[in-house]
Formats: C-alpha cells, structure tokens, sequence
C-alpha cells in the first residue's frame, strides 16, 4: 500500500465529508505537474504529513531534552513550539510541491519550445497529416517536456481513438505553460478551420526564438552581477577580515588562538557555505536550464 493510499484509509471519513476550497488549486496544480494523484488523496496525504511532523519532531526534541537537561517544562514548551514550526514548514511545502512540480516542468518546455517548434514546421511543410506531427516529435528525445507532451497527444489519438482537436484540448488542460497554451491552442484552431499550419508554425517559431534571446541576454546579465558579487565577498571579503583580524591579534585584546580559530572558520566553513549558496541561487534564478 502506497502513502496516499494509507493516508486515505486512515483519514477517509474527513476528507469524503466536506471538500475544502483549496483542493481546486491542488486539483489544478496535480495535473499541471502530472501527479496522478486525486486530490482526496493528496489531501489526506497532507493531513498524515501534519500528524507524523508534529509527533515525530515532538517526541525526538522532548526525548533529547529528557536525556541532556532533565523533565523540566520550560524543555516540554520549547519541544512543543519547534514541532508545530517544523509542522508548519511541512505542511507548506507539501501544499506548494505540486506548484513547484508544475514551475519545473514549465521552464523544461519553454526551454525546448522554440528549437521543437521551429521541427514542426519543417514538419507540417513536408505536407504530413497534423495527427502524425506529435509522434514524430516524440520520437526527439532532446526536445525533453516538450517530446513528453507530444507523446502524450499521440497516444490519445492512437490509443484512446481521440481527434487531434479534443487531445489539443486535454493537452491545454494539464499545460503549466502559457507559451505552450498558446501554441496547442493555435494549433488546435487552425486544424479546425483548416488554416495553414506551416505559416502559423513558423511565426510562433520566430517569436519563441526571440523570447529565448531575450532571456538569455537577461540571464548573462544577472549572471554576471552575480559572479561579481561572488568575487567580491569571497575573495576580497576574505582577504579583508584575515588582514584586520590579524591586525587586531598583532594589537592585543583578543587571545591568538582565537583569532585562529575565526580565521579557519571563515576559510573552511564560511567559504564553502558562500558558495553553495550561490550555486543555489544561480541554479533558481536560472531559467535556462534544461
């Protein structure tokens, strides 16, 4: 038994008595991150998430507390304050999980956009029919979320028998992508009146090219705003504070071994940690990874 299926058994009765309001943004959010999960489910999941923290993280801490400083019950208050934080924290992260799911598979396909696109023209120009054009497109791997997609449209025409229109229809229903939206929703508009699809494929192509400049200009912008900052915490912040605090060691007032310590601390510590976070930093602002 999976863990959305034993949260449900076991919390069943509340979560099948009254539907809150906020399932229809999870509902949303599930299907936009291809969770295939019901919201019932992921909702009562949420409410095992919450028990399990707060007993988990009380337990642990009050233990601790018990062993190190005895039963005292400024520990038990201090216990019961961090379990309802760390519950917090999961309960939000799990509420927000599927939006994230969702961000990350937006920025894949965006990424892709363009370069797949600009093959579905030269698709559509070879005069193939449009229901054929999303297989072959899933056949390209390295369009990645975008070639996903794609397969996902042909199988609902191959293996459900759906028309082109109503799986464009679904696609833009689970799309986190409003690039993308736009482009099934054309597409499906043009299949349906019989427009030209390579005509409006290449325009979209142009457009989505220009976006990915854009962005890519803007990201070396902030890339290099970033690196600069970079080098002027760690390497001349650095050097910085080993000079003074040699120079304050050299005058007096605080004990050599002391300034030792701060100095190993800063360099085998707090250089280290500098620059995992700005790894992650770059790393989230980045809207060109793939």
């Amino acid at each position: 038994m999976d863990f959305y299926k034993f949260a449900l058994k076991i919390f069943r009765p509340i979560v099948t008595k009254r539907r809150p309001a906020f399932l229809t943004a999870i509902d949303f959010d599930l299907k936009r991150a291809r969770i295939n999960v019901a919201p019932e489910k992921y909702w009562a999941a949420m409410l095992l998430v919450l028990v399990l923290a707060f007993v988990l993280t009380f337990v642990i801490s009050f233990t601790i507390s018990i062993i190190f400083w005895g039963l005292k019950a400024f520990f038990l208050l201090v216990a019961f304050l961090l379990a309802g934080l760390v519950t917090l924290i999961a309960v939000i992260f799990t509420y927000f999980y599927p939006s994230l799911i969702a961000g990350e598979r937006k920025k894949r396909l965006e990424n892709a956009l363009a370069f797949s696109t600009i093959y579905l023209t030269t698709i559509a120009d070879s005069g193939l029919p449009p229901q054929h054009m999303f297989r072959l497109l899933a056949g390209f791997k390295e369009y990645g979320e975008v070639s996903a997609e794609a397969e996902k449209i042909a199988n609902d025409v191959e293996a459900m028998g759906l028309d082109l229109p109503t799986a464009l229809t679904r696609a833009i229903a689970r799309s986190p992508s409003a690039d993308w939206t736009e482009l099934l929703a054309g597409l499906r508009t043009s299949i349906s009146v019989g427009g030209d699809l390579r005509a409006y494929l290449n325009e979209k192509a142009k457009g989505f090219i220009q976006e990915y400049h854009r962005r890519l200009d803007a990201f070396n912008s902030l890339l290099t705003i970033l690196v600069q900052m970079y080098i002027t915490i760690v390497g001349v912040g650095a050097v910085f504070f080993i000079i003074v605090s040699s120079l304050i060691g050299t005058i007096g007032g605080i004990s050599p071994l002391m300034i030792k310590a701060m100095q190993y601390l800063v360099i085998f510590l707090g250089l280290p940690i500098i620059t995992f976070a700005f790894i992650f930093i770059i790393k989230g602002v980045s809207r060109l990874e793939a």
